[in-house]
């Protein structure tokens, strides 16, 4: 009797330990995911890995695993990746690169699964689009963002100049650029380097302006380019700026050297930590009560073709609940482009309502395959107007011709 207890206990014993070698098992089966995005701060770079680790650990299926690359070297990273075939399964994408990556094979074709998700139902189709090519979709936002202008209130209160309301106008701009340029300020300033950064800036203007994306040859390219130019060239932008990036524009405005900036929502945190006292105000329009526009900027999270496309969305559905990418929206200051959204007490704000209530009015860059080389038709007028190489009229003309070669 006791030989058989033995026994008995003896095969429990080894069934328990084949159950437990089996739970181990299927841990160390998990598909293991790769991830690449540029978040290089610390603070958005934690958080997206803190929703990592949640997903990890909730998934039976799934590891995910993340790589952080510099902003700079990104696509380059992508395009090598590609050749060696060493691409992740997942991919942060500047919204306004999704398209060419797509029309370039590197992304999946995840139509028939993101078109069940509630989320996608719920986004404004403008950023939609930015995921979308010839009507096949191959990722999801991520995040979102747009440009207002940001002032420091210190600089206007010891200069005895009233800060600009949502009613002002281009000109308006310009006067209130010359009241807070002294010898220690300058009025306003921009990221005018050449690369995206700067034709993501001034389409804002150009919009405003009446523009038509693809004929920056018009009389609203020389309106807008006129104003940034006319201010540089009295005195009241730097020069400097077209060199600056967005976060070396930040950088000034924080440091105090500027009074007014165009700055994206992204922001605010940095600023309230240090320590500056600032406002958001809404781009200008061109005359008193007229049109407005901003962009979109933004991430698109998409698959990559050929990987293991059922664990790379299992964790974008995940993610996309919108308790949890609502969450982590507000965590960085962006926001979830849908009607949600707009509603949400998380994004009503004082810094953030600017943004906002601007989102009727921003615009998506043009989803269009091209649009890198259609960017670089802008930044060259940029570059060429500012820094005074050409006139206005010429630089427009430059750039349209730069333009009308990407469009060929």
């Amino acid at each position: 009797m006791k030989r058989r207890q033995l026994t008995a206990m003896a095969m429990t014993a080894l069934m328990l330990t084949g159950a437990l070698g089996v739970q181990t098992v299927h841990a160390e089966e998990k598909t293991q995911i790769n991830l690449w995005h540029y978040f290089s701060t610390e603070g958005s770079s934690e958080k997206l890995q803190g929703y990592v680790d949640e997903f990890n650990a909730q998934s039976e299926t799934t590891e995910v695993k993340v790589t952080v690359l510099p902003f700079a070297d990104f696509k380059k990273q992508l395009t090598v990746g590609a050749a060696a075939s060493a691409l992740p399964d997942l991919a942060m994408l500047d919204n306004c690169d999704t398209v060419s990556y797509a029309a370039m094979g590197i992304l999946e074709d995840v139509t028939e699964e993101v078109q069940q998700w509630e989320s996608y139902k719920k986004y404004f189709p403008e950023i939609l689009a930015t995921c979308t090519y010839e009507d096949k979709v191959y990722g999801m936002p991520l995040e979102s963002n747009n440009l207002e202008i940001i002032y420091n209130k210190d600089i206007f209160d010891e200069l005895g100049v009233d800060y600009p309301t949502s009613d002002w106008t281009f000109e308006d701009l310009v006067e209130t650029a010359k009241a807070t340029t002294t010898d220690k300020y300058k009025g306003f300033a921009v990221s005018g380097i050449q690369s995206e950064e700067s034709t993501y800036q001034f389409l804002p203007f150009f919009w405003t302006a009446g523009g038509e994306t693809m004929q920056l040859d018009s009389e609203a390219g020389k309106t807008a380019l006129s104003l940034w130019t006319d201010m540089v060239n009295e005195g009241y932008m730097p020069k400097d700026c077209l060199s600056w990036t967005q976060a070396e524009l930040a950088s000034q405005f924080k440091s105090g050297n500027i009074a007014m900036h165009v700055m994206g929502c992204w922001n605010i945190t940095p600023y309230k930590d240090n320590g500056v006292n600032f406002g958001v105000v809404e781009i200008p329009s061109v005359t008193e009560g007229g049109e407005k526009a901003t962009v979109y900027g933004g991430e698109n999270l998409c698959v990559i073709a050929g990987k293991n496309t059922e664990n790379a969305l299992e964790f974008l559905e995940w993610m996309q609940d919108y308790e949890r990418i609502s969450e982590w929206d507000a965590s960085i200051d962006h926001f979830t482009a849908s009607e949600e959204a707009m509603k949400d007490e998380r994004f009503q704000t004082e810094e953030m309502k600017p943004f906002i209530d601007m989102v009727p009015n921003s615009r998506a860059r043009d989803v269009v395959t091209y649009w890198p080389s259609v960017s670089e038709g802008y930044q060259q007028a940029i570059q060429e107007a500012l820094s005074g190489q050409q006139s206005v009229e010429q630089a427009l003309k430059d750039g349209q011709a730069m333009i009308d070669a990407a469009k060929e």
